[in-house]
């Protein structure tokens, strides 16, 4: 047969599940057209990660396709003996090897749907499983985990073995900084972690709620004991329920580390809203643009609202925010 395979959202971000197809469809032996081909096709497989592409999908439906990702159904999975392949790295020409060694989530956060359309954490693959034989003569492995850190020994093994095999990896989606033990420090530190362009030594984490400052600042100054400041960044949700006082605050607290935050506004993923109000798309480019290390968020956006220039005014001036810790993190 002749099959066809489609990415709705061509964010240009390999999709995982599309690889798989391919590659089982070539096991049987198919042949697959070049991703997102107009060519006929006996048999056409279209995948969805985000929502608001659903019109997109929609749209291969009614041509025929087979339609099915996060974006379409939270409960879409491949069946087993083709989420057991091997991915097809060839389909969108990478050199480097991406997947996931575990699934699921010990979290039940109110703005996530990986509990829903994961469940509970376990593994599933191991990093032989991910590495791309026809890539790179160091290989590289971008993880798709979104718990790595669910279980102390469990994440050392990987940990241990990516440092003693020479495998460089970039945990795409951030790892989980409130359960950072020392001996998690430890074995990340000695590993050979890059972000995901792999252009820098980078960890990111995030800080999506002031409740959990505790365990937030426990986990930062556990990792600061072993791993540089510029080696780290952190998420910061806004837009989902917390105030502009609220973001700037936990912004400060980041900065008073010397690391760089990175905001990321809210998108619900049922409506595929995302929040309006401008002045949280204006703290977004502000943060993000790292303009707070020349100006106040007043000073960027006028109309900011009292809540962040009356209430807090110290947590916005950057002269606040490039004190590290002593001993640590030096900017």
């Amino acid at each position: 047969m002749r099959i066809g395979l489609f990415d709705v959202d061509r964010t240009g971000f390999p999709n995982v599940a599309l690889m798989k197809l391919s590659a089982w469809h070539k096991a049987e032996g198919d042949t697959v057209l070049p991703l997102n081909s107009g060519e006929r096709a006996d048999r056409r497989y279209a995948s969805v990660v985000f929502t608001w592409n659903r019109p997109k999908a929609a749209a291969c439906l009614a041509l025929g396709a087979i339609v099915g990702g996060s974006g379409w159904n939270l409960s879409d999975t491949l069946p087993p003996h083709m989420e057991a392949m091997k991915p097809d790295y060839s389909l969108y020409g990478i050199d480097y090897g991406i997947g996931y060694l575990m699934r699921g989530c010990i979290w039940t956060c109110a703005f996530c749907v990986v509990p829903e359309k994961e469940g509970k954490p376990r593994e599933v693959a191991t990093i032989d499983d991910l590495v791309n034989r026809d890539g790179r003569a160091r290989p590289f492995v971008v993880l798709l985990d979104n718990e790595f850190f669910w279980r102390e020994k469990w994440a050392i093994a990987p940990l241990q073995e990516f440092t003693e095999r020479g495998i460089d990896f970039s945990p795409s989606q951030g790892l989980d900084v409130r359960v950072v033990t020392p001996a998690l420090a430890d074995a990340l530190a000695a590993s050979p972690f890059w972000n995901l362009k792999r252009s820098r030594r980078q960890i990111t984490f995030a800080f999506d709620d002031l409740s959990i400052e505790r365990l937030y600042r426990r986990g930062v100054e556990r990792l600061l004991t072993k791993i540089a400041a510029w080696h780290l960044q952190s998420f910061v949700l806004v837009g989902f329920n917390s105030t502009i006082a609220q973001d700037l605050e936990r912004l400060a607290i980041i900065r008073s580390y010397g690391i760089d935050p990175f905001v990321m506004v809210y998108r619900d993923y049922h409506t595929g809203q995302m929040a309006r109000d401008p002045q949280l798309r204006n703290l977004a480019r502000w943060v993000n643009r790292r303009l707070y290390k020349t100006c106040t968020f007043a000073e960027y956006w006028p109309e900011a609202s009292r809540d962040s220039q009356g209430v807090i005014p110290h947590l916005v001036h950057p002269r606040a925010w490039v004190i590290p810790p002593e001993g640590d993190g030096v900017l």
